[in-house]
């Protein structure tokens, strides 16, 4: 017998089903570029930059404006900021795929990466206001889920529309924009049609400290990544202090506001929460970049078809999927940090084999490499979270899920900005334009180039895996 409850069941229904969609959608247009990215580089005459920013400018957009929206959530009604997301998100999804240019593209994935941030920061408010605490450790199972999905999916859909040309006479790499927008589409109207609009609050929102954090994150990453690849003229020196400047801005500012601040750095002060952050920043950061550049390696090196590539991916994924829960219930026994901290190191003993691959190398070579990253990734992230959340005061968990959503996704975007960056250094310029836009070259050398550079990048992400599996290590007991 089901307890009384302010909402009725068939609204609870309604909430899952609609923050379903924003679970899938967010990480499925970020994973679905990373096989699909070398035909979407052709297709839309991207050069190195705009071809690498396709992804960068997806999830810049999103870490950049994740705590704002949230905020702004709160204050202005969650309902009002989720569907407009949605539409956002759609519009910024068609016009990707319309897009005649690179630069046009990399301009709209970050529009898109703007309503992601609108939807995924208010999903989980949305569910915790819906749902009665008795209930929502199962809602948030199936929210968990759909992530995984949207995750897991992302890089197999991406894979089949690239292996063909056209489809149904357009370009297959429209397509890989255009599948979602259905999807999009729905959200929206359900969104608007079905949910309730949360109880506002009164409180002024630090619009100054988002858009601080915002171009903060967006100038340090086209520091990073122009900067390496163009050179490190005083300009470029100047886009990536200006950045730092801005994110160091925002962190005074935000100890200052107290309860009002978008990022709460009292939380700081637990250890376990520092680390557990930390460690978070610096796995995805060490860890993010590896389905895009290996796609490149297996299609552009070992001549691999993107749907096989798809499914060397799809085997870490659900590597990732089957050990997640697993790792949850055995860290409620065990704590998290020997997990957490053993994960990490597994994905850096993953990174290490990778470099071991040259220029010849199997599916098999590549596919059990694959499975060990995301055994490694399975192992630190549910534990991880725990540790994070129950370090948090109850009356700061909302704040405390969008830290580590933060962190997540900015390393998300470090990790790429970093290992393109890594790229321009150890790879030369022409190397870069054959591999990453199919401009005609002596195919040999380019590869012999783009494996020791890609094996130089691993090396430098594999330190910064161990530096967070050393943060994992010094959380404590939780």
């Amino acid at each position: 017998m089901s307890r009384p409850w302010r909402y009725p069941r068939e609204y609870l229904r309604l909430v899952s089903i609609v923050t379903s969609f924003a679970a899938i959608l967010t990480p499925l247009d970020s994973t679905i570029v990373s096989v699909s990215l070398p035909a979407i580089a052709r297709g839309s005459h991207a050069n190195y930059l705009e071809t690498i920013w396709v992804p960068v400018g997806y999830l810049a957009s999103l870490s950049a404006f994740l705590l704002l929206f949230g905020r702004l959530g709160d204050v202005r009604g969650r309902k009002r900021v989720f569907t407009v997301g949605f539409l956002i998100f759609t519009v910024g999804t068609i016009m990707c795929a319309l897009s005649v240019n690179g630069l046009e593209l990399d301009a709209w994935r970050a529009v898109q990466g703007l309503g992601a941030a609108m939807i995924l920061s208010n999903s989980g408010a949305i569910i915790t206001e819906a749902y009665p605490p008795w209930e929502r450790g199962k809602a948030f199972g199936y929210w968990t889920l759909a992530v995984y999905t949207g995750t897991t999916v992302g890089p197999v859909v991406g894979g089949a529309i690239t292996s063909f040309r056209y489809i149904a006479g357009v370009p297959s790499w429209r397509w890989v924009f255009l599948v979602t927008v259905p999807l999009a589409a729905l959200g929206y109207a359900l969104s608007q049609a079905y949910l309730k609009e949360s109880e506002r609050v009164d409180e002024p929102v630090d619009v100054l400290g988002g858009l601080l954090a915002a171009a903060g994150i967006w100038l340090t990453l086209m520091g990073l990544t122009v900067g390496a690849f163009e050179g490190w003229s005083p300009e470029y020196l100047s886009l990536l202090a200006a950045g730092l400047a801005l994110i160091s801005a925002f962190a005074v500012r935000e100890s200052r506001l107290g309860p009002r601040a978008l990022l709460d750095l009292r939380l700081f002060r637990s250890v376990p929460f520092s680390a557990g952050n930390l460690a978070a920043l610096l796995n995805y950061a060490g860890y993010f970049f590896v389905p895009f550049f290996l796609s490149y390696y297996m299609i552009e090196v070992l001549g691999i078809g993107p749907i096989y590539v798809s499914l060397a991916l799809l085997s870490l994924s659900l590597a990732m999927v089957v050990l997640s829960p697993v790792s949850g219930r055995l860290s409620d026994r065990v704590g998290a940090r020997p997990l957490a901290t053993a994960g990490m190191a597994i994905i850096a003993v993953g990174l290490a084999l990778l470099m071991q691959l040259g220029l010849r190398a199997s599916l098999q070579d590549i596919t059990w490499r694959a499975v060990l990253l995301g055994i490694g990734m399975g192992l630190f992230s549910s534990p991880n979270t725990a540790s994070v959340m129950g370090a948090a005061p109850r009356d700061r968990l909302s704040v405390a899920s969008g830290t580590l959503n933060l962190m997540r996704f900015a390393g998300q975007s470090l990790s790429l900005a970093l290992a393109s960056a890594l790229a321009a250094s150890y790879i030369p310029r022409g190397v870069l334009a054959t591999i990453f836009t199919g401009l005609p070259a002596a195919q040999a050398a380019s590869a012999v180039s783009f494996v020791r550079g890609l094996r130089a990048i691993y090396m430098v992400m594999i330190w910064l895996v161990v530096a967070g599996a050393v943060a994992s290590a010094i959380r404590g007991r939780s």
